[in-house]
């Protein structure tokens, strides 16, 4: 595999993550332009990663069936024209919709391009670079969460939110230039049979029931309740089916793996923690301290200096002290950051602030490697092509009821301040499970 490919497939995974959190700033600028409140312009970023989390199982038959070079190509394709669409929308409750709409086929289109290419490097990847190999993974889900803050605050300021998605066209573009010159067209399974009701059901699951607990300015109280009613119960009735189907959409028996089930059920709370941090104290700072979107998404860049600074440390504490003890310390730490930024105000000194938001930054950088990396150690080549699907599922569904929860508790409830101390107790419960896994899990991981 090149090096070539990895960067590319890194490239486009941030792209993917970039778009999911980029609004997160114009929020209240979209909110205006449409007349609807920031929590309700927040489904642009749920109903987003929702779709993704739909789409991301039947990526593996995609390419099976079409190709890895065809299908990462066409859902670069997707994702940029999708982009365009959105950045044309017209301001009305009409063109809100649409910008939903629109949004769902991003994802679908960034589904497509991230999952595939991930898929062909964990297929070709020998085990013994395993752990280097995930750092060109795992760094577009550390970094384009918190720059796009900064990005997106001076973009919206400056030229307006709809730039937020026409700067993807020449990127797109590019992408697919080089995509046709540099992506391996891997052997195909002509004979791999598609799941219909697995997907019928986890789609419509995963597409509804996430946009629909941010929808209560635009739905009326019975229509969102059944909204996510039907979509609870789609989910539930697919997951029933997944385990009793002799050939699943998605297989869930790879659970059965330790430390797959570590890194894709305490570490998915872990992900919607930490993926909602960014968009909470955004938020808190535009609403709460009265910052523009530029300054605001300027200081959420301090999360991104903590998670480059601790990246080199990153790797070093999982050889050093194994996976438990760095997933646990990494999590205590992050649980410290959020209730000390619970007690945060406008008056408090900025520097205060960056070296909080540092530190911050550091614990979900070591939090993130060690997690991202535990869920493949144990599980066998020939069952790679069932849990890389899954992962990315669970990781997608994550961040999106991260953020669809947390923002939602925002605005609803109790404000930026009440929501980080529930997100504190939240992080603080996923350290559980790892207290029970053996102080040596993937200790032939760890020590190479």
């Amino acid at each position: 595999m090149s090096k070539a490919f990895a960067l590319l497939v890194a490239l486009t995974s941030f792209m993917e993550l970039f778009d999911g959190t980029v609004v997160q700033t114009a929020l209240p600028a979209m909110g205006r332009d449409f007349g609807v409140g920031a929590a309700t312009a927040a489904v642009t970023m749920a109903a987003y990663f929702g779709a993704v989390a739909a789409v991301i199982p039947l990526c593996g038959w995609l390419a099976d069936r079409v190709g890895v070079r065809r299908s990462f190509v066409l859902g670069m394709l997707a994702f940029t024209g999708a982009s365009l669409l959105c950045g044309l929308v017209p301001n009305s409750s009409t063109g809100f919709l649409w910008l939903i709409v629109f949004r769902v086929l991003q994802g679908v289109g960034g589904a497509a391009m991230i999952t595939v290419g991930q898929l062909a490097i964990l297929r070709v990847a020998p085990r013994e670079n395993l752990l280097n190999v995930t750092a060109y993974l795992i760094w577009p889900a550390l970094a384009a969460p918190v720059i796009a803050p900064v990005v997106g605050g001076l973009i919206t300021e400056s030229l307006g939110w709809r730039w937020l998605f026409f700067i993807n066209i020449p990127i797109g573009l590019a992408a697919v230039i080089f995509a046709l010159k540099i992506v391996p067209d891997l052997e195909r399974d002509h004979s791999r049979r598609l799941d219909w009701v697995g997907a019928v059901l986890l789609g419509l699951g995963l597409s509804v029931t996430i946009p629909a607990l941010q929808l209560a300015e635009v739905l009326a109280p019975s229509a969102r309740w059944l909204a996510i009613g039907v979509g609870l119960a789609a989910f539930v009735a697919g997951v029933f089916w997944l385990l009793r189907t002799p050939t699943p959409l998605l297989n869930l028996r790879v659970f059965k793996i330790a430390t797959f089930r570590l890194g894709n059920l305490p570490g998915a709370a872990y992900r919607g923690v930490v993926s909602a941090v960014p968009v909470v104290l955004t938020l808190m700072f535009q609403t709460g301290f009265g910052w523009s979107a530029a300054t605001a998404g300027a200081m959420v860049m301090a999360l991104f200096a903590g998670n480059l600074g601790a990246k080199p440390f990153a790797n070093h504490s999982v050889r050093r002290w194994g996976f438990r003890a760095v997933i646990i310390a990494s999590t205590l730490a992050g649980v410290a950051t959020l209730l000390f930024a619970a007690t945060l105000t406008k008056e408090t000194s900025v520097i205060v602030i960056l070296a909080l938001l540092f530190a911050s930054g550091a614990a979900r950088s070591i939090g993130f490697t060690a997690y991202t990396t535990v869920q493949f150690a144990d599980v066998p080549k020939d069952q790679m092509s069932a849990a890389s699907p899954i992962s990315s599922t669970v990781a997608q569904l994550a961040t999106g009821l991260g953020i669809a929860v947390f923002v939602g508790f925002v605005f609803t409830f109790a404000g930026a301040q009440a929501t980080l101390l529930l997100m504190a107790l939240t992080l603080l419960a996923t350290a559980i499970p790892a207290l029970f896994i053996s102080r040596d899990a993937a200790g032939h991981i760890a020590k190479r």
